[in-house]
């Protein structure tokens, strides 16, 4: 089994957290939780290669969900 574990520390973690909780990835399992003021995602995959698929799919969301968040702050 292979297990990655993500800290995202963003002052829009409330929101990516509230973006992202419920979102699953074929072939792993994904934990989501807030840890103090940082935000926490594990991931557990059978290989490696679906590891880095759902690690690479999250990176993409928190990116496009922190720019959404900051594009809305401006206005």
């Amino acid at each position: 089994m292979h297990r990655i574990k993500l800290e995202i520390d963003s002052k829009y973690n409330d929101i990516i957290f509230n973006s992202l909780r419920h979102e699953e990835a074929p072939h792993s399992k994904i934990k989501c939780y807030m840890e103090g003021k940082k935000l926490i995602f594990e991931f557990e995959a059978n290989s490696i290669s679906n590891l880095r698929a759902a690690c690479n799919s999250f990176i993409k969301w928190i990116d496009m969900v922190e720019k959404i968040a900051e594009e809305i702050e401006e206005i």
